[in-house]
């Protein structure tokens, strides 16, 4: 009976770590759509900026429902694991397999959601990368770099020939 419990205990630990892990996530969104939203009402937007804000606006919606389904699964699984450790510690060892089999369960489909959001926020990150790509001062800056390294080149004298050959 105390190796059951003690096989369900080892999932105890990680499950508190992982929603840390999510809460710290949420937070971050939260911060990112309050930048946004003071940016959007505070300035004057172009059409282009128009559009990659609402780019961003629906990648943050997406993101803040996986990550409340993520933290509920969570949720749920460590509920699901204190209630396998308790039914195992009273000897009802059918009961405790099943919760435990749930709780486990519940944290593969939370790991799911969780890299499916991570796939999310790199695409978010990916149209921030292409603005980059896009805005003149960096075609300027890249176009002057290019043409100061061909100047550098052609100024250097050639190799000296070598007399062994």
């Amino acid at each position: 009976m105390h190796s059951n419990i003690l096989i369900v205990g080892v999932l105890f630990p990680a499950i508190p770590l992982m929603m840390i892990n999510f809460g710290n996530r949420y937070s971050l969104l939260a911060g990112l759509i309050r930048n946004l939203h003071d940016t959007v009402i505070n300035e004057k937007i172009s059409t282009d900026d128009s559009a990659r804000f609402f780019r961003q606006i629906a990648s943050l919606r997406q993101r803040l429902r996986l990550i409340a389904i993520i933290q509920t699964f969570s949720a749920l699984a460590f509920i699901l694991n204190l209630l396998a450790m308790i039914s195992l510690y009273f000897g009802i060892d059918n009961l405790g397999s099943w919760l435990f089999f749930s709780s486990i369960i519940l944290m593969v489909a939370a790991m799911v959601q969780f890299t499916i959001e991570i796939q999310i926020a790199n695409s978010a990150l990916d149209v921030h990368l292409s603005d980059l790509e896009k805005h003149q001062e960096w075609q300027d800056y890249l176009a002057s770099s290019k043409s100061r390294g061909r100047k550098s080149r052609k100024t250097t004298p050639p190799p000296p020939p070598n007399p062994a050959a």
